[in-house]
């Protein structure tokens, strides 16, 4: 029999011990979950009723979504009086789903013939009126993310989402570009995009008698494989509040293929019956609640995912051994091409790479010693295409030394990858400037001094370019809304420029 005394200890150290083992539990791989709502029909008021009734199922769930609202839908909803609704998705995050959503002409129709810079401005003064109805009428300072009506997506909204209040996360699906089926960077914002049917993104069929238990099914493999395969990672869930209360998408009525009437003859959608939006209702909250059984998920919103998701590169910065590393890497490439690194737990842009090199080489070049850490402010790409064509190899050290001095006047005055770096009369690529950037702050970064020739790359791809897809007829003309086959090659070939800006999100652990 064991005295008092040793079954005391033994208790007083089980209860030591067991604070510990949930803290192990709990630090088992963890799965993010992503749901959001692209709030937006403004015709039909039994959506209003969606949204509150969604918003309200969620918060008893314990459970924060991000509701991304189109501006007129915020509009309609307080010249409505819903104040019961606005109120019931303030419990929520709340993010931006352009101002008029599907009323022609849409983002990637405006935005297909412009460039860069004029494309952003274009951006704001089509949507920034929407944005910040949106945070007045919710009382928002700044919006948790963006995303896209249906497919009209375009690179020029990425950099221009901090000039109307909303945060640098774009949150949505599409096949444009992407990074492996995961969080990635993309125009100095975060992107939750393209992550891919089953892989990192999912959803019930929600009218579907049957539905429950095959969905059921497929979170459960998808959050297991992130589990086993990557410790952990996100999945991205989403939803139309309207999909509970209508038979056809309120713009598909209104908007398909070019239509665009006056606001006077359009249509509000045909509704399903009450019991078809009570079945729904009633599908999505055992969907719901097998989700959150799942073992290490948690829901999460938008306007976290930065926190998860932070740059390291902008907040803590390049060390010398890393700048080491990427010069070293960059001379020693396996392949005809400059790409994105990961050293650690840092990810470099190929826009990192030239903004770093060329602040630290510039720093060699006026005697003094490169500062480290050395912080990246985020480059956009060149805003046109670079020549092409063949060119020496190799570069005089004083042409060098003048051509880097005017590439970081370039980037710290436009804030931009240079299209072309003019080596004096003569353009070249900045992706075969970016070797010569290498070469130099390898060979003068502890003392050395800079050799009389240094190499430059020829012709080199852009390898992360790679990732955007090509302008076929369905990639814009398969939304309803656009004119069937709908191309921008233009906006695409820009894509590709923006490329350079181009990197995995590393979760924070």
């Amino acid at each position: 029999m064991r005295s008092p005394r040793l079954l005391l200890a033994l208790c007083l150290i089980f209860c030591c011990l067991l604070p510990r083992l949930h803290a192990a539990e709990a630090a088992g791989p963890r799965i993010d979950v992503l749901l959001w709502f692209d709030t937006e029909d403004y015709l039909l008021p039994a959506d209003d009723d969606a949204c509150l009734r969604l918003a309200g199922m969620l918060q008893k769930r314990g459970i924060r979504a991000t509701f991304k609202v189109v501006g007129e839908k915020a509009r309609v909803l307080e010249a409505r009086g819903r104040k019961d609704v606005i109120a019931a998705l303030q419990q929520h995050d709340i993010g931006f789903h352009a101002n008029f959503h599907s009323v022609h002409p849409t983002p990637t129709e405006y935005l297909a013939d412009c460039g860069l810079l004029d494309g952003m401005a274009e951006f704001v003064r089509r949507e920034g009126g929407g944005a910040a109805d949106v945070r007045r009428i919710f009382g928002v300072k700044t919006l948790a993310c963006y995303g896209q009506p249906g497919s009209s997506w375009g690179p020029q909204t990425h950099p221009a989402l901090p000039e109307i209040g909303v945060a640098p996360c774009y949150v949505d699906e599409g096949s444009q570009v992407g990074l492996n089926h995961k969080p990635f960077w993309y125009g100095n914002a975060l992107n939750v995009f393209n992550m891919g049917n089953g892989r990192g993104y999912t959803r019930m069929e929600l009218h579907q008698p049957d539905a429950v238990e095959p969905a059921k099914k497929t979170v459960s493999e998808m959050a297991a494989r992130l589990a086993k395969e990557d410790g952990g990672g996100l999945i991205s869930i989403f939803y139309h509040p309207c999909e509970w209360v209508h038979l056809k998408f309120w713009d598909g009525v209104n908007f398909a293929r070019g239509a665009n009437p006056p606001r006077e003859e359009w249509k509000a959608p045909p509704q399903r019956t009450a019991e078809e939006t009570e079945a729904a209702f009633a599908r999505f909250g055992a969907y719901l609640d097998h989700i959150r059984t799942i073992p290490g998920v948690r829901f999460i919103t938008a306007g976290e995912l930065p926190s998860i998701y932070p740059d390291a590169v902008r907040r803590e910065g390049a060390t010398g051994a890393e700048l080491a590393e990427l010069a070293r890497r960059i001379l020693h490439r396996s392949e005809a091409a400059v790409d994105l690194q990961v050293i650690g737990k840092k990810a470099f842009s190929l826009a990192d790479q030239f903004e770093l090199l060329t602040v630290a080489v510039g720093e060699v070049l006026a005697d003094q010693k490169p500062t480290v850490p050395l912080v990246a402010h985020g480059l956009l790409g060149p805003d046109s295409a670079p020549p092409t064509g063949p060119h020496e190899p190799r570069l005089a050290g004083p042409a060098f030394r003048a051509a880097a001095l005017d590439v970081r006047d370039f980037v710290q005055t436009q804030q931009r990858v240079p299209a072309r770096v003019f080596i004096g009369p003569d353009p070249i690529a900045p992706a075969d400037f970016l070797v010569a950037l290498a070469a130099a702050y390898d060979s003068c970064r502890n003392g050395g001094a800079l050799p009389a020739e240094i190499p430059l790359g020829v012709n080199l791809e852009v390898a992360p370019a790679r990732q955007i897809a090509k302008d076929t007829p369905g990639l814009f003309g398969g939304w309803v809304i656009h004119r069937e086959g709908f191309q921008a090659p233009k906006l695409v070939e820009l894509a590709r420029l923006q490329a350079w800006t181009l990197k995995p999100a590393i979760r924070k652990e």
